[in-house]
């Protein structure tokens, strides 16, 4: 199993991502989308290892645009 991205429109809504995210006591990383993802914007995700799927229902209930979910193989 690889690790959860939430893919994002920007660096800016990575980083607010993360920081809605945590006061909501979910850790996340700001890392780039692998270059291998179609329609990735600027190549922002957030690396959500737990709750992923609640991190992106809160992140979307604040109206933050996901452009949508992968993963990056463990190993890189």
């Amino acid at each position: 199993m690889g690790k959860p991205l939430i893919m994002l429109s920007s660096i800016t809504y990575a980083m607010k991502s993360r920081d809605i995210l945590f006061k909501y006591g979910i850790k996340s990383y700001v890392e780039r989308t692998p270059r291998n993802v179609l329609n990735a914007g600027c190549g922002y995700s957030l690396y959500v290892p737990y709750k992923t799927d609640e991190a992106e229902n809160i992140l979307r209930g604040m109206g933050i645009k996901i452009l949508g979910r992968t993963e990056r193989d463990g190993t890189v």
